[in-house]
């Protein structure tokens, strides 16, 4: 009988018991009835059907049994996918290296290897506590003379001071004239909330405890509770309100520039909206992430459509827009621009197949990883975008040439319903944009930076659970701008909000705004930046970061 003859009997053949719950004694019984009649071919279709049916049942609890209980993100690199393997047969290809080398087994040692405690931050105040020697112990033992300090030996560690709650009492002052009724009283300052209980510090501090450190105001309010202090979640809530909506301009300044020209990209995640009118009381919103060199932009949408992705880019489609391979960001191309594809995303239905041994997939992640190596060099030898194309020209495009060969001559011979054969799938539709970074520098390999930059949204949420209705989604891409493009300025965002919020209860005029973005305003505030402080330039310079 022919192979073609034989699939096709297996296809036709019925299940002699279930896969989920095979009856034994039922198996036992046919098994003896196929024999006395001499079906062998009939058997051995019946059985293959049933082995197969049961090994990929057992392959897809098998993984989803791992993913259950994994309690990190599994990680995509080649050694770790090698070693991740279901099956026996595919652990041969762990043999050898990528290179086809023995893999070194010298054991490393690691007495010797420490670099020593690193010197704790130059900027950071110092205080000093003596160490004196006890009284006793200062009268030599061979002449009787009091020793005298030649001498301190200096240790240094870190230490924090505990947040203190405390009532702030000003005194207004009222003037009146010995002569006449005239009487003047002093203005009230600026707060963030007018007449409120809460000052700004603290409503500041409650704002970058909820959206850097993921702290809901109810659990906030109950840790002043413990200290005493009686705060009203709504109260709070509505103070972290007023402190987003101050420093709305500036986040929508930043979006400004993050709108500007230059090489976009982009991700989302939904985010939970509390809305009486929903049917269920809850709906999902989009919050997209967008990215220019090193502006950090959340953009709220009601939902993930490509209208959202209109509202942003404005008149101006036609542009440049890194991204995952989503429909919704399609009529990019259709104006005139460009859509990059994300090499993360192509590897990754890859790693998927090779977590269930398949050794196809495996050569595939081979073939695809000394992509990665190149950047890893351009990273480290600090290319510049024209560098970066040079040696993608010279190294990234021959290994992209032998990875498109290799999946021409096998995506056809995948089913494209199995896991594999998604992969293909994947890296043929979108094979046009994930070559296009070869061709210009500042085009990133991969669209992980957007992941990352979703992150703390995503930790957040599973804290807060969800913001109220459209303008609560608002607020929160809002406070999630400003924090995100201060992180990648190197900027301390709490003490950025701290800052910021203090100029503009103070009256900060509009026209100067764009000197309070966190590029500039290390100028005047050094002590915002947390990177490299013999990058910055004097006060009142040119801009101190690039853009």
């Amino acid at each position: 009988m022919g192979r073609r003859q034989t699939d096709q009997t297996m296809a036709t053949t019925p299940p002699i018991t279930s896969p989920y719950a095979p009856d034994l004694t039922k198996v036992r019984a046919w098994l003896d009835q196929m024999v006395r009649a001499l079906k062998f071919a009939e058997l051995i279709a019946a059985v293959l059907a049933l082995v197969t049916r049961m090994a990929g049942i057992n392959a897809e609890l098998t993984k989803q049994l791992s993913h259950l209980k994994r309690r990190c993100p599994r990680s995509e690199t080649l050694a770790r996918l090698e070693q991740q393997l279901l099956f026996v047969f595919a652990s041969v290809a762990i043999v050898t290296t990528s290179n086809g080398e023995q893999p070194d087994k010298t054991k490393r040692r690691r007495r010797g290897v420490h670099p020593g405690r690193a010197k704790l931050p130059a900027q950071l105040e110092r205080v000093q506590v003596v160490n004196t020697v006890p009284k006793d112990q200062r009268i030599c033992p061979l002449c009787g003379a009091e020793m005298k300090t030649v001498a301190h030996s200096v240790c240094e560690t870190l230490e924090v001071r505990p947040a203190q709650v405390f009532v702030t009492q000003r005194l207004d002052e009222t003037v009146a004239c010995p002569n006449d009724d005239t009487i003047v009283s002093a203005e009230p300052p600026s707060q963030i909330v007018q007449r409120g209980k809460l000052g700004d510090r603290m409503l500041v501090e409650a704002t970058c405890n909820k959206y850097i450190e993921h702290l809901p105001v109810e659990r906030q309010c109950l840790h002043f509770a413990r200290e005493g202090v009686d705060v009203a979640p709504p109260t709070l809530g509505r103070g972290v309100n007023a402190t987003i909506d101050l420093v709305m301009p500036v986040a929508k300044l930043i979006e400004a520039q993050t709108r500007g020209p230059g090489h976009l990209a982009t991700d989302a995640t939904g985010v939970p909206i509390l809305d009486p009118a929903a049917p269920m009381g809850i709906r999902t919103g989009a919050m997209w992430c967008w990215t220019n060199a090193r502006w950090v932009t959340f953009f709220y949408s009601p939902s993930g459509n490509s209208d959202s992705v209109r509202r942003f880019l404005g008149h101006d489609l036609a542009r440049m827009v890194q991204c995952d391979g989503t429909s919704v960001t399609a009529f990019v191309e259709r104006a005139g621009g460009k859509r990059p594809g994300c090499w993360a995303h192509g590897r990754r239905r890859l790693a998927e197949a090779a977590r269930l041994g398949d050794t196809i997939a495996l050569e595939g992640l081979r073939l695809i990883a000394p992509l990665f190596a190149v950047e890893r060099e351009s990273s480290l030898a600090g290319d510049t975008a024209d560098q970066r194309r040079a040696r993608r020209q010279e190294k990234s495009r021959p290994i992209l040439d032998k990875l498109h060969v290799w999946l021409e001559e096998r995506r056809g011979l995948m089913p494209p319903s199995t896991t594999l054969g998604r992969a293909f799938g994947y890296l043929h539709r979108q094979w046009h944009r994930l070559i296009l970074f070869v061709d210009d520098g500042d085009i990133e390999l991969t669209n992980n930076r957007r992941e990352r930059e979703l992150r703390p949204l995503v930790l957040g949420r599973r804290n807060w659970l969800f913001t109220w209705l459209d303008e609560g989604g608002e607020r929160t891409a809002a406070i999630l701008t400003i924090i995100g493009t201060c992180i990648a300025h190197d900027v301390n965002p709490r003490a950025y909000l701290h800052v910021v919020t203090k100029l503009l209860v103070e009256g900060w005029p509009q026209a100067r705004l764009r000197d309070l973005l966190p590029d500039r305003i290390v100028g005047a505030h050094p002590n915002l930046y947390v990177g490299d402080h013999s990058a910055l330039a004097p006060a009142g310079g040119p801009p101190l970061l690039p853009a």
